[in-house]
């Protein structure tokens, strides 16, 4: 039996794949049919479960970009649901709070396997492609397709998200990605065992949660430079001005508690965080989002290279890449 496996199974009702490691223990669990949304990453043998995971296909229905490990695209919000680029405005459906755009075009949609392997990590790649579904084209005016690969070698899920332009014209580009992490990840340790950590000098300034255009040192009181105890603090924060290690930024989840660290990495071609808790300080879990562009980024009257707006000129494809490790 190959130390690496990909079974077929079914999260109520609906076709699913598990990503198994043997040797180690570890496993995830991908349902590709809704949204390319890794539900599940875990460790019977040790009784840890990492990721959020929805009790049953309503609750994922109901919340879909609150399980798993969710695929935005677009990221975060767009105010009033617009913006123009190359003299063509994109108009997108206002889903929060009456005037904004919130969490993309992809995360509830079926997504199509192209590949599976076993030889070097559990792998399977997922992808969605704009032309089989009308309600992104609506928004989305573009022939383009986004791949999703997902590798668990040991206590490690290593992610690729490529983005490819089959159109003639350039194309504006941004995506994020919005795991829920279990707080506490033991039922022996509790939130304020629990920190968190982002390699971030600055934060965007935010009116309604949507950034000004300014970037201002991080305050003390919300610097996550250093750990941070999440017993004490709500976040719904977008940081910036980031500090790369070997090409990459590196946040960093601890459960003090339970004795595992959670590290979550980046390329640079993401170059924002954002930080959420909930809407209370006993919400369960803690999200570390990293995104491409920054909220509302095609609004902002600031440089691509600051906003992070990515432009995929005709036959381009993007890529970028991440990686969760366990400790």
């Amino acid at each position: 039996m190959s130390r690496f496996q990909v079974e077929d199974c079914q999260f109520d009702g609906l076709e699913a794949l598990r990503l198994k490691d043997m040797e180690s223990g570890w496993e995830g669990t991908l349902v590709p049919g809704f949204g390319s949304n890794l539900i599940a990453l875990q460790s019977n043998s040790q009784g840890i479960s990492i990721l959020r995971t929805p009790e049953n296909l309503d609750a994922l229905k109901v919340k879909p970009v609150g399980w798993g490990f969710p695929v935005l695209m677009p990221p975060n919000r767009i105010n009033h649901g617009r913006f123009t680029f190359g003299g063509r405005e994109y108009v997108f459906e206002i889903n929060e709070a009456g005037k904004y755009h919130i969490h993309g075009l992809v995360h509830s949609l079926p997504w199509r396997v192209v590949a599976t392997s076993t030889a070097e990590s559990a792998s399977v790649t997922t992808a969605i492609r704009s032309d089989d579904h009308p309600s992104i084209k609506r928004s989305y005016p573009h022939s383009f397709e986004v791949r999703m690969t997902f590798s668990l070698r040991e206590a490690r899920m290593d992610f690729i998200v490529e983005a490819e332009n089959f159109g003639n014209e350039p194309m504006p580009f941004g995506i994020g990605f919005h795991p829920y992490f279990n707080v506490p990840l033991s039922p022996k340790s509790s939130k304020s065992q629990c920190t968190v950590q982002v390699p971030a000098n600055k934060a965007w300034e935010l009116e309604e949660l949507i950034p000004t255009g300014r970037r201002l040192p991080v305050s003390d009181e919300r610097d996550l430079r250093q750990p941070k105890p999440l017993g004490t603090i709500m976040l719904d924060d977008v940081y910036t001005d980031l500090n790369f290690s070997e090409g990459a930024s590196v946040a960093e989840f601890k459960d003090n508690g339970a004795a595992i660290t959670v590290q979550y990495g980046s390329t640079s071609e993401f170059k924002h965080w954002v930080v959420w808790t909930g809407k209370t300080l006993q919400d369960p879990f803690v999200c570390l989002e990293p995104y491409t562009w920054v909220t509302n980024a095609p609004n902002l009257s600031l440089p691509a290279e600051e906003t992070g707006l990515i432009v995929l000129d005709g036959g381009e494809t993007f890529t970028g890449r991440m990686w969760l490790e366990i400790s």
